[in-house]
């Protein structure tokens, strides 16, 4: 077969010197036909075997090593064979005398016999049929601190209108909570979204598109009507519309870096990207996403009120009235401490601690870590009966009470040796606010009274409406009346010596 460096020199001779394919066959010592094939290629040349090569060593043993393969399909990625392993295991089992190389070879060309080609079939949706909904992970500098946060993204497939919101987490409550600000914005509910097999919704993957759900997740889409589909395990491409929005929000969205001192802001910026996005051609059409939209938002299901975006837990209180949750705790009024059946019911912002099926404490949710959060009134009760205790008591030093509170309480310590002055005027907020009894007490500081009935009676003068004053009396003067004067003579009588008057 003639080397490509061959056919280049015999064209060349032929096409720009003239020689003709007799002096050519001559010259180059080759035949006629050799000369006229060369000529008439193009390409390098390829060798053809007329049949496929045998090889002896590896052929006896190929079934065996297709039904070891086979088998692995349905075992764990981590337990499935390498082409080592199964090299050392014919060699163990069936004597096998060829070498790694060679079972190398065999396993490297059936498995690209057995790939399927990465084709999809393009898709389209009804209107409010369908939606897709996944989390991405971003970085912001919240308050100048490097902070790791989790972006909400769900998309209405018809209309490729978005939702996009930050959370600090994506715990089953920020699920939940993203969804019902999804709903309200979209001003309805899909009636089936896509989801990954996220744990907070799925506790067991089954056979085929069958999941055991989480009895929340089940409870929240049974409210809000939906239905969910799931992907295949390690199928992200079945919800490849939301993916792509992941990946759109971080790159438009997201970059620089954002700084914000809060969340909030960046989601109510986050907010009006959306509305902006609504000007976006949706692909393969002439209809941007927002005039697609408004027909889908007609077909989308209606939203009946608001189901609690909380994740429920089961906790216990501790004899200091605090509850445990995640890192940190959570006071309760102390007549609760040592209760085993109060349930945490987590918000993303807040939580609530039920107990005997009542609220009795609400509390900011704290995300830093080992802390300790006081309600101060919860422990008002039991520093009655312990007034001592309030000078060392946890939930009144991290109060952090205005000044005039901290001058009350020093004083009035001072003059009556116990604290429980200042005890009944911390009870007064449960009648009246905050800002209000801050007032009365700053008055009263002022005017050096410092008892808890002092700050009442401030608080009764400044709530109480002012009295009616009454209306001047008018009354009609007689002209003609006239008031003769006085006369003094007869007293005069009375301070001549022995003189008396009957």
């Amino acid at each position: 077969m003639l080397k490509m460096a061959n056919i280049e020199l015999i064209r060349k001779l032929h096409f720009k010197e003239g020689r003709s394919i007799r002096q050519l066959a001559k010259d180059l010592t080759l035949s006629r036909q050799t000369i006229r094939k060369a000529l008439q290629q193009n390409e390098i040349p390829t060798y053809q075997r007329s049949k496929p090569v045998t090889n002896p060593v590896i052929d006896p043993v190929k079934p065996i090593i297709i039904r070891w393969l086979t088998d692995d399909e349905t075992a764990p990625l981590k337990q499935r064979h390498s082409a080592a392993q199964i090299h050392r295991r014919l060699v163990k089992e069936y004597g096998f005398k060829g070498g790694e190389s060679t079972v190398r070879r065999f396993v490297r060309q059936y498995k690209q016999l057995k790939e399927t080609p990465n084709s999809s079939i393009p898709l389209e949706f009804d209107p409010g049929e369908f939606a897709q909904f996944d989390w991405g992970e971003i970085i912001v500098l919240l308050n100048g601190i490097e902070t790791k946060v989790m972006l909400f993204c769900m998309r209405l497939l018809y209309s490729r209108k978005i939702f996009v919101k930050v959370f600090q987490h994506q715990r089953q409550e920020a699920l939940f909570q993203g969804h019902a600000d999804a709903f309200d914005y979209f001003g309805g509910v899909p009636k089936t979204i896509v989801y990954d097999n996220m744990k907070t919704a799925v506790k067991k993957v089954l056979e085929g598109t069958k999941r055991e759900e989480q009895e929340a997740f089940i409870q929240f889409r049974s409210y809000y009507l939906f239905d969910a589909q799931f992907c295949a395990p390690a199928k992200g491409n079945e919800k490849g519309q939301v993916e792509k929005l992941v990946q759109t929000a971080r790159a438009q969205f997201l970059v620089p870096v954002p700084q914000v001192s809060d969340l909030q802001v960046l989601n109510h910026y986050l907010l009006e990207q959306c509305d902006a996005y609504e000007e976006t051609y949706v692909p393969k059409t002439k209809e941007q996403v927002g005039e697609r939209f408004l027909l889908e938002k007609q077909q989308l299901l209606p939203i009946i009120g608001t189901h609690p975006c909380a994740r429920k837990v089961r906790a216990s209180v501790n004899s200091l009235s605090l509850v445990n949750f995640e890192t940190n705790a959570y006071s309760v009024p102390t007549r609760y401490a040592g209760r085993k059946d109060a349930q945490i019911n987590a918000y993303v912002n807040h939580i609530e601690i039920n107990i005997d099926g009542n609220c009795v404490a609400k509390h900011e949710r704290s995300y830093e870590k080992l802390q300790e959060i006081f309600e101060v009134d919860h422990y008002l009760d039991e520093l009655e009966r312990k007034p001592r205790a309030i000078q060392h008591a946890r939930p009144v030093r991290r109060a952090n009470l205005p000044p005039s509170y901290q001058e009350f309480y020093k004083r009035s310590l001072s003059k009556y040796g116990h604290g429980k002055e200042f005890i009944k005027l911390l009870k007064l907020h449960r009648e009246f606010t905050m800002e209000t009894v801050e007032r009365a007490v700053a008055s009263c500081v002022k005017e050096q009274l410092y008892t808890a009935d002092s700050v009442r009676h401030y608080l009764y003068l400044m709530t109480q409406p002012e009295a009616t004053k009454p209306a001047p009396i008018k009354y009609e003067m007689e002209q003609s009346v006239t008031v003769k004067a006085p006369t003094f003579s007869p007293y005069d009588q009375l301070l001549q010596k022995g003189r008396y008057i009957h």
